[in-house]
């Protein structure tokens, strides 16, 4: 059998704001609690209750994966790393997979991780395979091969924990919840004796349900280290000489058009998809954050994005129009929480008329099945291209139009790609980052390329008395 094993890759850091060169002498020093705020409310850090939506599993999970851990994690190249799993191996069909435990592992109840906790904290979490232990290894088998499996893992719900004595989940992170408000609050305080070394923190406090500009005000006032940051607020936090850090672009912002109607004339949607102009909302209302998106993926995860188009063309767009006879505004639909989407779909509704198309934005709540349009913000759910399109698909419900082979050639994802796209059933806008704002105190801010948080490398730097 042949042993797969990958070596960790250079940490990246997209920090676009310079450090001083004092702060960067400065020792890394333990202690002190990190205060972020977040607009999510997670209500379950149970990872058997794992959210279908992309954009609520990437909420919960960066606050799941500081206190519970999977057999691999996934590189921000999207490659499998060792984490509890030492090593792995596989059968020549890929039907039998091995992976041998890191010694040494305990939860934070002090037990030792053994095999059998693995194979109940996995019970059920992979459909149609079985988990079996075998001394410290775990064994996973199936009838169809599994080339995806470590990749699987890495992924998802597929955590690793254990039920204590009180009924409690505790898992094997650096840090454990010393205080759960679901909604509300957390409080993670760092665990002494973790096995990749003990964080610089002492704790992590975690505010939920803080709108955006609160968020904002609060770093300004000093009372939050690590705050989000929406586009049209990144401006404000740079002039107010604040650190602020982007990810990769991990959000598509675009328009999908509901099934049945008047929308299902493909000449109305592509007439609408055509009259947008991708640049002026990236320049202007994104303040060139992300890029313009003609595709589905962004280009630092299929590598062919640049392939797609994102002109515009005002002449077809009201010709085809004209042919539609469409003789009553489309509704586009937005999220009135939004304030990035309101100006968006404001902004659509604008090129539109340029080319003769009425277009009504309209604040509504209601899915892409109860308007003929709506703007959505879909997370890019990996860093893979075919797993990547299939998140997509699920969210969007284009299972039926979006054929994947099982080891799809990046040329079939491209051409199931612009199927999709050449329908214009969804018309992409925009790639979107996440974006954080930090206060000074924050050292060795080091987060994954796609927005994981790496709080186990943050250190804070002494307040000033």
């Amino acid at each position: 059998m042949r042993r797969s094993v990958w070596q960790f890759p250079a940490a990246v850091s997209l920090l676009v704001a310079a450090v001083p060169a004092a702060g960067a002498a400065t020792r890394p020093r333990y202690g002190g609690t990190l205060r972020v705020e977040t607009q999510a409310r997670i209500a379950s850090l149970d990872p058997r209750e794992w959210p279908a939506e992309p954009d609520e599993a990437a909420r919960k999970e960066k606050v799941v994966a500081l206190v519970f851990e999977r057999l691999v994690k996934v590189d921000d190249s999207g490659r499998p790393q060792a984490q509890l799993a030492a090593s792995w191996q596989h059968d020549a069909e890929r039907k039998r997979w091995q992976f041998r435990l890191r010694p040494d592992v305990k939860f934070h109840d002090g037990t030792p991780l053994g095999a059998a906790a693995v194979v109940a904290a996995l019970a059920g979490a992979l459909d149609g395979r079985r988990v079996s232990a075998l001394g410290e290894t775990v064994v996973i088998t199936s009838e169809a091969a599994m080339p995806d499996l470590v990749a699987e893992l890495g992924r998802g719900r597929n955590f690793i924990f254990r039920r204590a004595a009180d009924g409690v989940l505790v898992g094997t992170g650096p840090f454990r919840v010393a205080e759960w408000q679901p909604g509300r609050r957390a409080l993670l305080s760092a665990q002494e004796d973790y096995w990749g070394g003990r964080a610089f923190l002492e704790s992590i406090e975690i505010r939920m349900g803080s709108l955006p500009r609160e968020q904002l005000i609060n770093l300004e006032l000093g009372r939050a280290d690590v705050v989000e940051v929406g586009p049209g607020e990144i401006r404000r936090a740079a002039q107010s000489g604040r650190k602020v850090w982007s990810s990769a672009p991990v959000e598509l912002l675009a328009v999908v058009f509901a099934h049945g109607g008047a929308t299902e004339d493909a000449r109305v949607r592509e007439a609408l998809g055509l009259s947008i102009d991708r640049a002026a909302l990236h320049n202007v209302l994104l303040q060139k954050q992300g890029e313009p998106a003609g595709g589905l993926l962004p280009q630092a995860v299929s590598g062919y994005a640049f392939l797609f188009s994102t002109a515009v063309d005002l002449v077809r767009a009201r010709r085809l129009w004209s042919e539609a006879s469409r003789g009553q505004p489309l509704a586009l639909a937005y999220d009135p929480g939004d304030p990035v989407a309101r100006a968006i779909a404001e902004r659509i509704a604008v090129n539109a008329r340029e080319a003769g198309i009425a277009v009504q934005a309209v604040a509504s709540d209601a899915g892409p099945r109860r308007a003929e349009a709506v703007l959505v913000r879909m997370r890019i759910g990996a860093a893979e291209p075919r797993a990547a399109l299939a998140s997509l698909s699920a969210a969007l419900d284009l299972d039926d139009a979006l054929a994947l082979p099982g080891q799809a050639t990046l040329e079939q994802l491209y051409a199931a790609e612009r199927d999709v796209v050449e329908s214009f059933r969804v018309v992409p806008l925009v790639h979107l980052p996440e974006t954080y704002g930090l206060s000074a105190r924050v050292k060795n801010w080091l987060a994954g390329r796609w927005g994981r948080w790496r709080l186990e490398d943050v250190w804070l730097e002494a307040e000033e008395r």
